[in-house]
């Protein structure tokens, strides 16, 4: 693992907002750090201030105790205009503008570059055409912001920030409204420029999958505040299941997945080998039957040249099916034992 200098961090941090003549506190002594070419992902409960934490890392929310530091300024000693060329942000929240091109919409990015009226130079245009190519939006650079979907205005978000071209990306949900190849896409894309530009890029999700397969660095917020580090560092102590665990989901710290826990209803024995025999299981299993060499309700999966066959074996005799879902619908009414 690469050991860059540090990008951002904070001290004793302090986030929430103010309403009216209320603050309210979401969490407070948060010392973080995240450094030049590493992925960081931000992870955590609905409603644990991770958004919050974000908007306060670049800026836009002011914190109320401790201080922020991007490239070892003080966030508070950086200026407006040198603000941009250090950090840019990327949300969820709805294009506000209309009627304009994607093209044109990723060249904002390059606002902190361009002269007053917003002129873009031959290196402006290349920083922007690089951008979209490396969301895969070349195709789609003319056409209307109002006219591609949301996934596709999400990649046009992103395409701005990277237009942007700054040291620090800081992304909130980047992979919200994509489909499941476009999101490994987007996290690939953002991993590719940690390990080809160094850049150091800051983003929350709630696909765990992902960040703890990609992330060089969790952020993981709890109700007792943040615990950081490399994903295996997390599972190894046990702070991911914690975290996510419910009495209807259990992780495993074998596999670094979840999976839901279901009322087992039968044993039922299985036989065979192979994917078809995983695969199997695994459909036994979501419908709540554990596997028992002992049981009397054996099935035997068997492969010809013909395809796949189930056979089923019960006290009432044998049937057979030519697809799981006819095979684990007959077993639907199975008496629990």
């Amino acid at each position: 693992m690469r050991t860059g200098k540090i990008i951002a961090e904070t001290f004793d941090l302090s986030i929430g907002y103010h309403t009216r003549n209320r603050v309210n506190m979401v969490m407070e002594h948060l010392s973080l750090e995240a450094r030049q070419g590493e992925l960081v992902a931000l992870i955590g409960r609905n409603g644990t201030g991770k958004s919050t934490l974000l908007r306060t890392l670049v800026g836009l929310q002011p914190e109320l105790g401790g201080r922020v530091r991007l490239q070892g300024v003080d966030l508070h000693a950086i200026g407006s205009s040198q603000l941009p060329r250090i950090v840019s942000f990327t949300s969820t929240e709805p294009v506000a503008v209309r009627n304009i091109r994607v093209h044109d919409v990723v060249a904002l990015g390059r606002f902190p570059f361009t002269n007053w009226i917003g002129s873009l130079a031959p290196d402006d245009e290349e920083a922007v055409n690089e951008a979209l190519g490396a969301t895969g939006l070349i195709t789609l650079a003319n056409r209307s912001i109002d006219n591609i979907s949301d996934g596709e205005r999400q990649r046009t978000l992103i395409a701005r920030s990277l237009a942007q071209d700054t040291a620090l990306l800081v992304m909130d949900e980047p992979t919200a409204f994509l489909d499941l190849p476009s999101r490994y896409s987007i996290v690939s894309l953002l991993r590719q420029l940690t390990r080809e530009q160094g850049k150091c890029v800051i983003y929350s999700t709630h696909d765990l999958d992902t960040a703890i397969n990609e992330a060089d660095r969790i952020w993981l917020m709890t109700g007792e505040g943040i615990a950081e580090g490399a994903p295996e560092d997390l599972i190894l102590k046990g702070i991911v299941a914690r975290a996510f665990e419910s009495p209807q989901l259990s992780f495993s710290s074998n596999t670094g997945t979840f999976s839901f826990i279901r009322k087992q209803q039968t044993g039922i024995a299985l036989e065979g080998k192979g994917l078809a025999v995983r695969m199997t299981e695994r459909a036994l299993n979501r419908c709540g039957y554990t596997r028992d060499p002992q049981a009397s309700l054996k099935v035997t999966v068997s492969e010809s040249h013909e395809g796949t066959e189930w056979i089923v074996l019960r006290n009432t005799g044998t049937e057979h099916y030519r697809s799981l879902y006819d095979l684990v619908s007959s077993l639907a009414d199975e008496p629990v034992q």
